[in-house]
């Protein structure tokens, strides 16, 4: 029997943050971690791989309070919904 894992809990901040620094370190390294998840500090990787919860674990005992998390995907492909 095949065991399913939830996904991670995701937690909202009520804090403004800027991106922008995550934003371009996205735009400059994404090709390099496609099909990862990514942990970042504002422009600052904290580590990837294939599931996030250790790399959110390390970056709260850094002391990062807002980590940015996103699996990379993909998108040099055109999506092709529906039936062909």
């Amino acid at each position: 029997m095949m065991s399913v894992e939830s996904p991670p809990r995701v937690h909202k901040t009520t804090s403004e943050i800027d991106f922008s620094q995550t934003a371009e370190w996205l735009a400059q390294n994404r090709l390099n971690y496609i099909g990862k998840w990514v942990v970042l500090d504002g422009g600052r990787l904290i580590g990837s791989g294939d599931d996030p919860r250790p790399i959110v674990a390390q970056a709260r005992a850094e002391g990062v309070t807002a980590p940015f998390v996103e699996l990379i995907q993909d998108e040099s492909e055109p999506f092709m919904g529906g039936w062909l």
